[in-house]
């Protein structure tokens, strides 16, 4: 029950698709408490009595050990001569093994607990259980498989949860080969089993054999048909996550969850289907679904999505508690619609409600500016996020060299952009375009080599800025140098913008 405890501790605090597996396998492993503690107790009493003998070993110079009954050594000073090192190595002198993991583990020393795994003289479900849950969370394949191949070659015989624990590991460290391994070796499978399985094929777009397995399983609960249907959405199926909807309404027993409609609404919106997207509103409404902002959210992406921003904005008014992701969205809907004031006024009223806008909203709300060369409305932004100490890190600070330089203010580009500790790609081309569109040719291409002598690689944008910067400067013999390199030196492809950048240069010098 303690590790239990633990395990809960580990999940986060909001619920999304992805974090409902963590609770069908915790609720797995719940329903098979009472029969783990049994277990354990008739191991104790049948190693006490000696009823039965191991069945196999960790090496033939360990089963020469066990046979003589003796218990590996333990090294006097295993671990580092530190507080914590001490109590772990009492607690391996006292052969309190299991204490001695739980402590490392705790500290995230995974390779340490790993060692102590080799001394200990029978391994219980526990130890296995918290290794490799510490080997899930750390993504460590290498050390989750060496956990995996003791427990092969131990007496322990795993039990279902264990086994699904491996299952999990392999998933969610890229390993699918090991994890159907493993699957294939269960014998018995439990629903989570198959639900592990699914998911971990889905989620990495192997969307073919996760079908395969779904239509195989002998039953189905919310999580494997949500499984599959987002596997759909995330690897661009939306086609075939809406059939599969429609059929689990039409063959299934039991009701949709709001994650299940949530992926289907997403589906709707990919392909911009506004009367399948009202069906499955209508739905939403029949089964009681309509109160949770999960849903309301899916709801106005949707309407939104599909070109129905009134629909968008009547469900975004009646969500109760409104995130900034929802403000964002609705915000960023208007921009893309081309209703500029809708969403100026939108994020005004963002300010008044006390929400604090994130990088994704200011950069939504600068990019409409620098669209609109709306100067005077991005310095108030700016000068709002100056107050509040919004860190220029971001890459909102990108979104105002960009707005300043479109406006045709480089002075204030400029102490923006070298505010910015690690300029990224967006604001160095921001910066070169600027210069090179406002009459600065020469502070562009000497921007544009600082550029590369920073590491950091250029994209097919910055070269059109490179390119108008020689144009303007009238540098043929450069600009062709600059051209040629595109390919040559930097494997990017030519665009229609850098052959047209190049006629224009060739044109102006009279080579045409």
């Amino acid at each position: 029950m303690i590790m239990l405890i633990l395990y809960l501790s580990l999940f986060p605090s909001k619920i999304t698709v992805d974090t409902l597996f963590h609770f069908h396998l915790l609720h797995c492993e719940i329903m098979r408490a009472t029969q783990f503690h049994l277990q354990k107790f008739l191991k104790l009493m049948s190693d006490r009595f000696s009823l039965s003998q191991p069945k196999r070993t960790i090496s033939s110079s360990s089963s020469t050990r066990l046979q003589s009954n003796q218990k590996p050594p333990i090294p006097k000073t295993f671990f580092n001569s530190n507080s914590n090192g001490a109590l772990v190595n009492r607690l391996c002198k006292d052969k309190k093994f299991n204490e001695a993991i739980e402590i490392l583990c705790e500290q995230k020393r995974l390779g340490e607990a790993i060692q102590v795994l080799d001394l200990v003289y029978h391994p219980n479900a526990a130890m296995y259980s918290t290794l490799i849950q510490l080997c899930l969370h750390q993504r460590a394949l290498e050390e989750g498989k060496r956990v995996h191949n003791h427990i092969k070659l131990s007496s322990f015989v795993p039990g279902i949860f264990i086994f699904n624990r491996i299952l999990d590991m392999y998933c969610k460290c890229g390993s699918l080969v090991d994890a159907r391994n493993v699957f294939d070796e269960i014998s018995e499978r439990d629903l989570c089993s198959w639900n592990i399985m699914i998911s971990g094929y889905a989620k990495v777009g192997q969307v073919k054999e996760a079908r395969h397995l779904f239509d195989s399983m002998p039953q189905r609960d919310h999580f494997s048909w949500t499984a599959m249907i987002s596997g759909y959405v995330r690897h661009d199926q939306p086609k075939d996550a809406l059939e599969l909807y429609r059929v689990m309404q039409r063959h299934e027993n039991l009701n949709c969850n709001k994650f299940t409609v949530s992926s289907a609404l997403t589906a709707s919106a990919a392909i911009q289907t506004l009367h399948l997207g009202k069906e499955i509103h209508g739905h939403i409404l029949r089964i009681g679904l309509d109160s949770d902002a999960v849903v309301w959210s899916a709801l106005s992406d949707m309407y939104g999505k599909c070109g129905s921003l009134e629909e968008a904005r009547h469900i975004f008014d009646k969500t109760l508690d409104r995130d900034i992701v929802s403000w964002t969205a609705m915000i960023d809907r208007y921009f893309e619609d081309g209703k500029r004031e809708e969403g100026l006024s939108l994020f005004s009223d963002l300010l008044r409600s006390g929400i604090r806008p994130n990088e994704f909203t200011f950069a939504g709300v600068l990019n409409e500016c620098a669209d609109q060369t709306a100067e005077d409305i991005g310095k108030q932004v700016h000068g709002y996020m100056m107050r509040v100490g919004f860190d220029l890190i971001s890459f909102a600070a990108s979104a105002l060299v960009h707005m300043y330089a479109k406006c045709g203010d480089i002075d204030n580009a400029r102490k923006v952009f070298k505010g910015m500790h690690r300029p990224d790609l967006v604001s160095w081309t921001s910066m070169i375009n600027g210069y090179a569109q406002n009459g600065q040719p020469h502070e562009a291409l000497q921007l544009f080599e600082l550029l590369l002598k920073s590491g950091t690689q250029p994209d097919h944008v910055t070269f059109v800025g490179v390119l108008s910067a020689c144009t303007h400067a009238g540098l043929v013999d450069k600009g062709l140098e600059y051209f040629h390199s595109i390919k040559r030196k930097h494997g990017l492809t030519h665009t229609a913008d850098h052959y047209a950048c190049v006629i224009d240069l060739l044109s102006r010098s009279w080579q045409i």
